[in-house]
């Protein structure tokens, strides 16, 4: 179910370090999304990110009294965030809900 992702342009393997894909290749192509195919799709997706953001979110609903107390907690808990959006990120691209310009997926 998932697969391989290679470069579009020259055929080389994507490195996928601790969950997250790069914006660029080492030719020089880069990784945007491409367009959504219609309406089906983009729900898709959203469905498929709600549930991949869904444990984080409840954790961080959990530890809402340490993170009243502290900023320094506010600003790791935000940089967890965003580090697992691109790690769904990668996972949606390799299971095929999101398509990227310059990325084959085999």
């Amino acid at each position: 179910m998932i697969g391989e992702m290679a470069c579009a342009r020259c055929g080389r393997r994507v490195p996928v370090r601790f969950g997250v894909m790069p914006r660029r290749c080492a030719c020089g192509a880069e990784f945007e999304w491409a367009p959504f195919g219609g309406a089906g799709r983009v729900a898709a997706f959203l469905m498929a990110l709600a549930l991949l953001m869904s444990p984080l979110l409840i954790l961080m609903w959990a530890a809402r009294p340490f993170l009243q107390d502290s900023i320094a907690l506010y600003v790791v808990a935000l940089a967890a965030v965003l580090y697992w959006l691109r790690v769904c990120e990668t996972l949606l691209v390799h299971l095929g809900l999101l398509r990227m310009e310059g990325v084959d997926v085999t």
